[in-house]
């Protein structure tokens, strides 16, 4: 499973091993034990990439995803899943799908690549996060 948390910082991809149902009855459970409010819904979200990464052969591993240019340097691969967070119309929360294990690996893999080539501009620029 794929787990995306959307944040004031910006956007983190990881991969969990815990099943989608597992995951979500032990976040209820939590914020139940919290008394805090959870809204669960049905979604989809973008994960933005930048399209040097992705060649040709990448390319075709990708063809089963719904993907769309938004520029010519970014395209934005968009997932569907369920949207976790405290109040329905959030923009901070946290976005969980299931895809074959080998996608869930290869998208994991080109969000790491992406990130240390976003790293490595911003040092090169003079720019920290």
């Amino acid at each position: 499973m794929l787990k995306v948390t959307y944040a004031d910082t910006g956007i983190c991809l990881e991969y969990c091993v815990e099943p989608l149902d597992l995951l979500l009855s032990d976040r209820v459970r939590m914020y139940v034990h919290a008394r805090r409010a959870v809204s669960i819904q049905p979604t989809k979200a973008s994960i933005p990439f930048p399209a040097a990464l992705i060649n040709q052969k990448g390319w075709e591993q990708f063809q089963s995803l719904d993907w769309a240019w938004c520029d010519q340097d970014w395209l934005e691969i968009t997932l569907s899943g369920v949207w976790l967070t405290e109040e329905p119309n959030q923009e901070i929360g946290i976005f969980l799908t299931e895809l074959d294990l080998c996608l869930e690996q290869r998208l994991l893999r080109l969000w790491q690549r992406s990130q240390r080539l976003q790293l490595v501009s911003a040092i090169d620029q003079g720019v920290t996060r």
